[in-house]
Order: C-alpha cells, then sequence, then structure tokens
C-alpha cells in the first residue's frame, strides 16, 4: 500500500465592526487577528509573507485581498483533512474574538467560512487543494477535468450565482467564477485545472494544486472529496487512464449545467456523441478505483473511501436532494431555501418566472443602481412601463428583488462562524447527520501535528523553537524548510514523508536571505514592520 499526501487551504472572509456597527478598515483588522495569533500562538515567522507556522504544522496567513488563509498541514488520510480544517477554524474563530477584544471596547468580529460576496465586489473565497504526486503533469487535463467537472455533487458548498440578476441557486458557487478550462492564473481567469507547479518538495515531485472548489461544513463532504479525488490522482499516477471515453464537449459548459441541478439529472455531452450525468461520469471512475483496490499503488484507506463514494452516488441517484439535505453542504443550503421560498409565498418556479423578467431588465437595474435621485426616478418609471408590457407591476418585481436580497443575507449567514452561524445553530439543534467517524480529536489538532509526514518534524521544531509574544528573528519556517540563524543552519523538509531531523550548516548569508519571495500584501507588511 502506498501513502498518499496532500492539504487543505481555506480562504475566509473576515471584518471587524466598531460599537456603531460600521466596519473598521481592512488593514487594521487583519493587524489585529495577527497580533492576537503573535500573543496567543507558539510560532515560527513564514518567510513568504507576515504569517506564521503552527505547532500542528499549519500556516496562517494574510492572502491577496488581506483576508486571513488558513492553509493545513500535509496529511496522509481524508480524516485527518478534514480534522484540520476543522481545528484550524476554532483557531480563527478564538483569534477574531480576541482581536475584537484589543480593536476597542463593544467592536464585534465576524468571521465567514463564505464561498461568494453577494454585495456586489465579484470576491469569491475558495478552498485550495493539493496533491503530491510524480505523474506528468499534462496528463491531468485529460483524465480528471472530467472528476472535477461531475464531482460538485458531492463537494458543493450551495449558495446562489452572485453575478446573476435573479435567484439563481447553485450547487458550487465558486463555478460562475470560473472561466477556463485551463488556468495559469489563481486570482483571475480561474480554470477547472490549475496548471501550477510549484512542488515545495525536492526534485521529482508534483504538486497538482487545484482551485476550482469551495470551503465545505460538512465532515462527509470533506472526506470525500479529498479522498475520492486523491484516488484518481494515484490511478492517473499509477499509469491508468480513468479519463478514457469521458472527454467532455465543453468542460466549463458541462460544469456550469451540472451545478444548476440540484436533482442530479442534467446529463451533458461528450465528444465521442454520449450524454452523461454526473453520477455516471462518478461511477466510472468509481469502478475503476474499485478495481485496482488492492494494487500497491493505493492507500490503506482506499476501501474505506470507495465505500463512502458508492453510498453518496447511490444517495444522489435516489429521491435528490431530499435524501442529502442533512448531509451535505449544498443539499442542507437547498433544503433551508426551499422552505424559506415556501413562507414567503414562493416556489423555485415562480422564482424561474421572475428570473427570466430579471434577464431581461438587467440592463435598466444596472443603471439604476449607480444613479443619482432624479435620473433614478426616470429609470423608475421606464421600468415600470417595461414591467407593465410583461403584465407585472413595480411593486411585484420590487418585492421580488427583496427576496432576492434575503436569500442572500440568509446564505451570508450560513456561512459564519461560530454561534451566529445558521449551519452552527442547525448542528446544535441536532438536524443535521454531517458528522463522519473518526474525524475528532479537534483540540488536539489545534496544537499537534499529523503523525506522518514531514508536517510532524515541522510543527515539532516550531513548538521547540517558537514562542509567543513578539515576532523572533532568530528562526523562520517555509514548507520546505526551516532556519536556525543563531547557528547558523538550515532542517531540510524538502522531503515530502521525512521522518529524522536532517539540519545541515550554512551560510549566514543563506540563513539570513533564504531566497524566498515575499508575500502578496506590501502594504500589510509594511504596516507590520511599524508594529
Amino acid at each position: 500500500m502506498a501513502e498518499r499526501l496532500f492539504g487543505l487551504e481555506t480562504e475566509y472572509a473576515y471584518a471587524l465592526l466598531d460599537r456603531q456597527g460600521q466596519r473598521i478598515a481592512q488593514t487594521v483588522a487583519v493587524l489585529r487577528l495577527l497580533e492576537a495569533a503573535q500573543r496567543r500562538l507558539i510560532h515560527l515567522p513564514d518567510v513568504r509573507s507576515a504569517g506564521m507556522f503552527l505547532t500542528n504544522g499549519a500556516r496562517l496567513y494574510i492572502d491577496c485581498g488581506d483576508h486571513p488563509e488558513f492553509a493545513g498541514p500535509e496529511v496522509t488520510n481524508p480524516w485527518d483533512a478534514a480534522r484540520y480544517i476543522k481545528a484550524g477554524e476554532a483557531i480563527l474563530a478564538d483569534l477574531a474574538a480576541e482581536a475584537a477584544g484589543h480593536a476597542q471596547a463593544g467592536a464585534q468580529a465576524c468571521l465567514f467560512r463564505q464561498n461568494v460576496d453577494y454585495s456586489g465586489s465579484g470576491c469569491s473565497w475558495g478552498s485550495h487543494e493539493s496533491y503530491l504526486h510524480r505523474a506528468d503533469p499534462q496528463l491531468f487535463r485529460a483524465h480528471l477535468i472530467p472528476h472535477l467537472v461531475s464531482r460538485l455533487i458531492y463537494t458543493g458548498g450551495g449558495g446562489f450565482d452572485s453575478r446573476y440578476p435573479g435567484i439563481r441557486f447553485v450547487l458550487s458557487p465558486r463555478v460562475p467564477h470560473l472561466s477556463a478550462e485551463v488556468s495559469h492564473e489563481s486570482t483571475c481567469s480561474r480554470g477547472i485545472l490549475h496548471t501550477k507547479d510549484e512542488s515545495l518538495s525536492a526534485p521529482g515531485w508534483h504538486r497538482l494544486h487545484l482551485l476550482c472548489s469551495e470551503s465545505l461544513f460538512s465532515e462527509w463532504g470533506i472526506f470525500l472529496r479529498v479522498g475520492a479525488t486523491a484516488l484518481v490522482v494515484a490511478m492517473v499516477e499509477a499509469g491508468l487512464r480513468p479519463g478514457h471515453r469521458l472527454r467532455l464537449r465543453g468542460p466549463l459548459e458541462a460544469m456550469r449545467a451540472f451545478a444548476q441541478d440540484p436533482w442530479c439529472q442534467q446529463t451533458v455531452a461528450t465528444s465521442d456523441g454520449h450524454s452523461l450525468t454526473a453520477v455516471v461520469i462518478q461511477r466510472h471512475y468509481l469502478s475503476l478505483a474499485e478495481e485496482h483496490l488492492h494494487e500497491s499503488f493505493m492507500p490503506p484507506w482506499a476501501e474505506e473511501v470507495c465505500r463512502q463514494w458508492r453510498e453518496v452516488l447511490d444517495l444522489l441517484e435516489h429521491g435528490c436532494p431530499e435524501s442529502a439535505a442533512t448531509r451535505l453542504d449544498w443539499a442542507i443550503r437547498f433544503s433551508i431555501f426551499d422552505r424559506f421560498l415556501a413562507s414567503q409565498g414562493f416556489t423555485w418556479q415562480t422564482v424561474q418566472q421572475w428570473n427570466q423578467v430579471a434577464e431581461t431588465l438587467q440592463p435598466e437595474l444596472a443603471k439604476l443602481a449607480d444613479a443619482e435621485e432624479k435620473p433614478r426616478e426616470f429609470l423608475l418609471s421606464k421600468l415600470a412601463a417595461q414591467l407593465q408590457q410583461q403584465g407585472s407591476t413595480l411593486d411585484e418585481f420590487t418585492q421580488f428583488l427583496k427576496l432576492r436580497h434575503r436569500i442572500f443575507e440568509l446564505d451570508t449567514r450560513f456561512g459564519q462562524v461560530g454561534n451566529a452561524g445558521l449551519f452552527c445553530q442547525l448542528e446544535r439543534a441536532g438536524v443535521l447527520r454531517q458528522h463522519f467517524p473518526g474525524v475528532d480529536n479537534l483540540e488536539h489538532a489545534r496544537e499537534f501535528p499529523p503523525a506522518a509526514g514531514r508536517a510532524r518534524l515541522r510543527g515539532e521544531y516550531v513548538r521547540r523553537l517558537g514562542s509567543s509574544g513578539p515576532r523572533s528573528h532568530e528562526y523562520a519556517c517555509d514548507w520546505g524548510a526551516l532556519w536556525d540563524r543563531s547557528r547558523p543552519r538550515v532542517l531540510d523538509l524538502s522531503k515530502p514523508f521525512a521522518e529524522q531531523a536532517d539540519w545541515r550548516q550554512v551560510s549566514l548569508e543563506e540563513a539570513l536571505e533564504p531566497g524566498i519571495a515575499p508575500g502578496p500584501s506590501r502594504h500589510l507588511r509594511q504596516i507590520l514592520r511599524m508594529a
């Protein structure tokens, strides 16, 4: 049996509000968060950015756009992937609360594991995945993309298309923010498959870095997302061709079609003329994994992943979305909104009718949003005339727009971390079945690294050499190395499955200048240097 190594990164939306409920400047807010982390957590400075590595082997930093990101340690099984995601969320929730207390009396911290912003900013917060492998990276376009396109039936976070003028529920709100089949960029022109191949490891290793998915609350969903994809990567690396006969005629269009179908019945065309549902595509990958379950390239947990993989596909094929309404993120959300629409006198069918109206009026709505008072009155009268021609009134359409606003607020509340979050409230009420056996001992995961892989060594030495309080310039850390400038020496962590500490002496110049590019937020780094 062969071990696999992978990790998850989670981007959080974060804000501090003063006692009047007004938003505190974001650079100040993230500075307070990092100050709280420096006070509370044993850590070593991150040489890449104004962030830090923690005793559990994870990295906490401020990403582009000045939002916090928690990159979990490299793990060797999907249970740990879910465990460290949950541990990172708990760490950030505590830090956010402390940051509010130090910002000013009566301040409030708002932390969201939310995938899109409905304010019109166009922001999308993702959850990136990294899978270590030795395959030819060029193979993944043909053999992984059909899996990524169709897996959203169990990996989708659920929500709404934030760029659509009406109310369009999608299994994956990340999908409307993807614009290509393959991309080289991570913050614009995002693709289903990201070709970045920064291994962060010794030569011969590659890192498959995926950014087409989103954050999940469901432990079962996280387990499935990582476990199934890791098995597909293992099959590609072993020389199998799991995407054979699954080449899609339009992968991005297919992904959008699957994302808009909560009943999982949508079919898409393959290049050889077949029409397949997402469930059928997933069953193809699952069957191939089961066929090779006991091969030497499969990890020891492959059998349990296949068992759960088959269970979720059976669940989705019969009675979807009701069958998954307590277990998968997108189905939980859909169930909430289905009941909410009914309470407001709407159905998905009436929403679709109003969506068609909103599409027709989209140019006028855009003008209305930017208009001053007098032009606004003129535009409203023009809008009323157009609605009358369609057999509707301005008051009826206004009610629909108010419904849209309330639904987006409700969806945002679902993603809020902590007791105010809707997911948390449902969990406390005992109505969800998203827990997965083995995703436990979260307090241990907050403090200690995984038992295997280089993350164990990283976490142990952060605990030995790090400190809480002011940042030390004696040590620095990265994924592939740890620098001790007092000796000077470097701990080589470039071997992903390293078990023994490999220290080597280096020159003082190499210890002081590891040769790693600075992080993206230069303005924030300047603030931190002055603090």
